[in-house]
């Protein structure tokens, strides 16, 4: 099967956009898998060990954030700090901001107007994109567009995840009679936890050679039944998450463009990896098919779960704060998110 990009090709950058700063912000309540596991009586009811996403699939905890909270209530305090970070830039010159998570805090207006609004920017654009985990890289993706076109000189580019409300629905659930097969249906809506992150997008200096290089997104839209939540007009969430078949296609999809990626960048490796975070087997995974070491990976997933498309900004702070990285390091990003929509890219330090 042949895939294309989302916009029908490749695109290697030129003039690259870089990263200026980056900010998190995090829920306080630390929830265990083997407490989740406990309340719905795994053993009991269906046979299933009490440490098996502890140990199985390695997310032994996620952060939690209190029922009602809204995405922006994430999302504000990490582009806060990310403009913190970032002391030399007049936030007056953002002049787009986009919010990339999977719910917003109403149909409309857009919840990247709710973020402006709070933190007193004055952006000529500002709107939300939606697409899964995978939300954040389109976001830069976009802004990069918009920066390189001359449409503005910086981005906010921001996401407040809170898929607890799907780990919540899912253990209301477990709670009732299911049989097995219908409880491993939904299980893996317990690997999710709650997160706000950030970056702040501008124009690489005159002669620096750093930035976003290539990105690389591929599509496969017949796997958008394994992996879904919605709303019903009752108000009541219904979903599934297949975490074996859902996993298996994002790494088969991956392995199959990971060359190309390269090949592209005219790079041989990766020095580092960014990767989304599902658990343990698709981590292990993408070290071997990238034949970059665990060392190199950047890992959150066993005290955050999947965090969805907060992924990158948190992974990303990560990599800066462990001290390792340095100028001239190529970081590969290996990300996915339901649909079922891959991608990578090629980011240079």
């Amino acid at each position: 099967m042949n895939y294309h990009s989302s916009f029908g090709f490749q695109k290697k950058l030129s003039n690259n956009i870089k990263i200026l700063s980056v900010g998190t912000h995090l829920p306080d309540e630390v929830v265990k898998s083997t407490h989740l596991f406990e309340e719905f009586q795994s053993e009991q009811r269906y046979g299933i060990r009490l440490d098996w996403m502890a140990n199985d699939m390695g997310i032994k905890e996620r952060r939690v954030a209190p029922a009602g909270v809204l995405p922006s209530t994430l999302a504000i305090p990490a582009a806060r700090e990310a403009i913190a970070n970032c002391p030399n830039l007049d936030p007056a010159k953002i002049g787009l901001v986009i919010f990339c998570g999977i719910e917003r805090d109403q149909s409309e207006p857009a919840t990247a107007h709710t973020i402006q609004s709070a933190l007193g920017l004055k952006a000529d654009h500002a709107f939300d994109v939606s697409n899964a985990c995978f939300g954040f890289m389109h976001g830069i993706e976009i802004a990069n567009h918009f920066i390189k076109s001359g449409s503005t000189d910086y981005a906010l580019v921001v996401t407040g995840e809170i898929p607890s409300r799907v780990l919540r629905a899912a253990m209301a659930k477990l709670q009732t009679n299911l049989s097995k097969d219908q409880a491993m249906d939904i299980i893996g809506a317990l690997s999710v936890g709650d997160a706000g992150g950030a970056v702040i997008l501008g124009q690489a200096g005159y002669g620096e050679n750093c930035g976003f290089e290539l990105f690389n997104t591929k599509t496969d839209s017949s796997h958008a039944e394994k992996c879904f939540y919605r709303v019903n007009g009752d108000g009541s969430i219904e979903g599934q998450m297949k975490m074996g078949p859902i996993v298996g296609a994002s790494i088969w999809m991956h392995r199959r463009i990971i060359n190309d990626t390269l090949q592209q960048l005219g790079w041989d490796q990766f020095d580092w990896v960014l990767s989304h975070q599902t658990g343990r087997r698709p981590f292990e995974k993408f070290s071997t098919f990238s034949t970059v070491p665990e060392q190199r990976m950047i890992k959150t997933y066993h005290k955050l779960g999947n965090i969805a498309s907060a992924t990158f900004p948190l992974n990303y702070a990560k990599l800066l704060k462990n001290g390792k990285v340095r100028k001239g390091d190529r970081i590969g990003g290996i990300h996915s998110g339901s649909g079922l929509v891959v991608g990578e890219f090629g980011y240079q330090m």
